[in-house]
């Protein structure tokens, strides 16, 4: 048993599969994290406008190729965990049936390179594949005024509030809302367990601007 997991931390050692290793360590911290009320999970915001995507030619490379695998519409850290697993799983494979027959030469590095791109190629392309479904649906669904939100008092979830982080729970009568804030006080006046005002609703940032629930 010792040995089996010694050989297993082994593979998931080796090059290229450490890299995928690495990714799924950051993933899951920041889970733990976000679920800790740490952080707050921002959807990333790839040029679509009225359902349909920015041209590739006017976005940089980066975001023109996860528009193109269809990495959009979900929060960031869901397409980044999805890569990463899958990633990791599929160079694990290759680290555990074919990277064996290579040395710690050029080619170790040579092949393991292009399976690396190889891997992280498939992982974006399955990735876009399971999320799709999953970003129709929510298309869908008609989006609930969030406006009639405003003037409701939230708990703060997150450590802190600032003008780029923050998080609180709405209680909406069932399992609660849980929130994007924002405060103009950088302070750090605000932390986890403050009840506040939901002042403002920004639609582009789907966030609200929030200020501290005042004692009477």
């Amino acid at each position: 048993m010792q040995e089996a997991f010694l050989v297993f931390i082994t593979k998931i050692s080796l090059y290229p599969t450490i890299i995928f290793t690495g990714l799924v360590m950051f993933v899951t911290l920041y889970w733990v994290v976000s679920l800790l009320g740490m952080a707050d999970m921002d959807t990333v915001e790839l040029g679509e406008s009225g359902g349909e995507v920015a041209d590739l030619s006017s976005a940089g490379f980066f975001t023109g190729l996860m528009l193109k695998f269809g990495l959009y519409g979900v929060p960031l850290i869901i397409i980044l965990s999805l890569v990463s697993l899958i990633g990791w799983l599929l160079s694990y494979l290759y680290t555990s049936f074919l990277h064996q027959y290579f040395d710690s030469s050029i080619l170790y590095y040579l092949f393991g390179t292009g399976a690396l791109v190889f891997v992280l190629v498939v992982s974006m392309w399955l990735t876009g594949l399971i999320i799709s479904p999953i970003r129709k649906n929510i298309a869908k669904i008609p989006k609930r005024n969030s406006s009639n939100n405003v003037g409701k008092i939230a708990v703060v979830r997150t450590l802190s509030v600032t003008d780029k982080h923050g998080e609180a729970v709405l209680n909406d009568g069932g399992a609660g809302l849980i929130l994007k804030i924002r405060s103009d006080i950088n302070d750090n006046s605000l932390k986890q367990g403050d009840k506040v005002v939901l002042v403002e609703y920004l639609d582009e940032a789907n966030t609200y601007r929030v200020t501290p629930v005042k004692d009477k």
